[in-house]
């Protein structure tokens, strides 16, 4: 291999690890994120118009059986959580926002969507888990929680945070915990919300 062709490769190998450690700063990862915004937003607006002030039965029907529905406990909202097509990952959902049975919002989400957010998730998790909600509360220094509700499937009760590193700046991303039935903290997950229509908890 002659100097010059060597010089490429090793300045080719330092671009894409320069490429690969920016990320999502990068005009690429800029860009993609812009589409897939756009798209999501697309998606959340066709649903919208489709779904917006029917019933449970409705969404069901367009979006197949949840795989988790939370009652607010101190309310009359409703969310219905629904499995995405095509998600090779896995941590993509829609949700269906209910208020005295009828759809008032539907949102598409993702768990724990990044790097950066696992990472953040990790050092949440250690904070929280075992905790009851108060300690919680305290622990995580974001506030009281937006919603509390209670899984109709699993009986368990989860509660939402604003999230947001920058308040205001950027898409919501919110951090919801699950507690057992002693009231306890056995889970801690990063939402971000992509596409919405209607209302979102704020």
């Amino acid at each position: 291999m002659t100097m010059s062709v060597k010089r490429f490769c090793i300045g080719l190998g330092c671009g894409v690890a320069m490429l690969a450690a920016v990320g999502c700063n990068s005009p690429a990862g800029m860009a993609v994120q812009v589409v897939g915004k756009v798209m999501d937003d697309e998606q959340a607006k066709k649903m919208g118009d489709e779904l917006l002030g029917k019933g449970a039965s409705s969404v069901d029907a367009k979006l197949g059986q949840p795989v988790d529905v939370w009652q607010e406990t101190r309310g009359p909202r409703e969310w219905r959580v629904y499995s995405v097509p095509n998600d090779l990952l896995g941590n993509e959902r829609y949700v269906a926002q209910l208020t005295s049975g009828k759809v008032v919002g539907i949102a598409k989400v993702y768990i724990d969507k990044t790097g950066l957010d696992l990472a953040r998730k990790l050092m949440l998790d250690q904070k929280v888990v075992g905790k009851t909600p108060s300690e919680c509360e305290a622990a995580l220094g974001m506030g009281p929680p937006l919603v509390t509700a209670r899984g109709e499937k699993n009986g368990m009760t989860a509660q939402l945070y604003n999230a947001q590193m920058v308040q205001g700046v950027g898409s919501m991303q919110y951090c919801r915990l699950l507690f057992d039935s002693s009231g306890h903290c056995t889970e801690c997950k990063l939402i971000d919300l992509g596409g919405s229509v209607g209302q979102a908890p704020r």
